[in-house]
This record gives C-alpha cells, sequence and structure tokens, in this order.
C-alpha cells in the first residue's frame, strides 16, 4: 500500500502565498496600501497560478481557478522562487539572469519587491508548519499533498502538527495576546502620535530581529 502523495514545490508555494490572505493587513503596509494584483505563475509538475488580488478588499489570493488580468504577472520555475522565498537567491539575481519573468508597470512591481525582505521568515514558518524537510519542527509530521491543499493551510489558520500541552496552550494564548496588544499600540502611535513614523520599517525590523533569533541549523536546512 502506497502512502500519501508528498506535496511538490509549487503547491507548497501556493498555499504559502494564500496564508498571506490572513495577513492582509500586513501585507498591505509592506506594498504602501498600493492597490494592484499580482499573478504569479510557478512553474512546474504541476504548475500553479496564483492571483494575489490588493486592489479591492476584502484582499483574495486565489490558486488557479482560470487566474488571470493582474496588473502585474510574474513567472518563475517553483524550485528557483523556493530559493528566492528562503534567501538563498536574490530576487534581483533571478531577474537578471532571466529566471524570473515580470509582465506589467514597473512601478506597479516596485511595490511588491519589499514582500521578498519578509518572506523568508514567514516561508521558513510555513515550512515548518507543514513539516517539510528539515524545517520540520521536533516531533512533528509532514503533510501529505491532499492535507496541504486543504483549507486550514490556504485559509492561513494555524497548523497543530504536534499536541500542545496545557502549558503550551496557555503560553500560545498569551503570546497571541500580547502580539495583538503590540500591534494595537504600534497603531495607535502611528495614526495617533507620531504620523509620520513608517509602519513598514517597524516591520521590517520585526522581521530582522525574528531572523536573528532563528537558528542557524533553521536558516541551512535542506
Amino acid at each position: 500500500m502506497t502512502g500519501p502523495a508528498t506535496p511538490e514545490t509549487t503547491e507548497i508555494l501556493a498555499s504559502f502565498l494564500k496564508r498571506l490572505e490572513g495577513l492582509e493587513e500586513i501585507v498591505r503596509i509592506v506594498m504602501s496600501h498600493y492597490p494592484m494584483s499580482v499573478l504569479f505563475t510557478f512553474r512546474g509538475t504541476p504548475e500553479k497560478k496564483v492571483l494575489m488580488d490588493f486592489s479591492k478588499s476584502p484582499a483574495r489570493v486565489s490558486v488557479d481557478n482560470g487566474a488571470s488580468g493582474a496588473n502585474v504577472s510574474a513567472a518563475i520555475q517553483g524550485d528557483i522562487m523556493h530559493d528566492v522565498f528562503l534567501d538563498r537567491k536574490k530576487p534581483g539575481v533571478a531577474v537578471a539572469r532571466r529566471e524570473l519573468l515580470l509582465k506589467g508597470p514597473v512601478m506597479d512591481f516596485a511595490k511588491i519587491i519589499p514582500l521578498f525582505d519578509i518572506a523568508p521568515v514567514l516561508y521558513r514558518e510555513h515550512l515548518s508548519d507543514i513539516g517539510y524537510g528539515g524545517f520540520a519542527r521536533q516531533a512533528g509530521k509532514s503533510l501529505s499533498k491532499e492535507e496541504i491543499m486543504n483549507d486550514p493551510v490556504f485559509k492561513g489558520d494555524p497548523i497543530p502538527l504536534v499536541q500542545l500541552s496545557a502549558l503550551e496552550k496557555f503560553g500560545t494564548q498569551v503570546i497571541n495576546a500580547l502580539a495583538y496588544g503590540a500591534g494595537y499600540a504600534v497603531g495607535l502611535l502611528r495614526y495617533r502620535l507620531f504620523k509620520k513614523l513608517s509602519l513598514f520599517g517597524v516591520i521590517r525590523e520585526m522581521s530582522r530581529g525574528l531572523d536573528a533569533a532563528t537558528p542557524p541549523e533553521v536558516k541551512n536546512a535542506p
């Protein structure tokens, strides 16, 4: 009897971008609240098309379903995009080598580039959530192709691959509450006191802090 099908890189990439739908406000800040849509084509087997539509509210991220008509389109091999999201290859290098093919106004695509600054931290966490290779959490399991394509992954909800103890559940709730409080406090400061504060700068520095706290063995996982 054969085991469950292992997800392909293109499917992992598609599920990762779909999870960004649940981070709409963060993504909008990174994109300077610029209303636009981007169509990613991840080449491989199977090929996956992902439409990130932030031209309206609420934002929508659609996987396949005949996605088309974006302001900007980007086509790239799945394994190369995997390396870009892991910061093993810079997007500028991929563009220069014509590995990342772009179509659309340069100014529009410039609004997407900042996403690559925060992508490595989020993408490594996504790989950890689905139990991918060396990124898998200790004592966790890998998700099958069928599981990764299900709603909990695509909707951006937490993916509980391991059983949490009562203490861990409590700690998670406390940390989530603190994170909400921190976000609310920054929002108050930005919109009521320091109106020239760059929220993108705040998020970028948070991303750098998370990256700095990431163990080398996780960063260099195969």
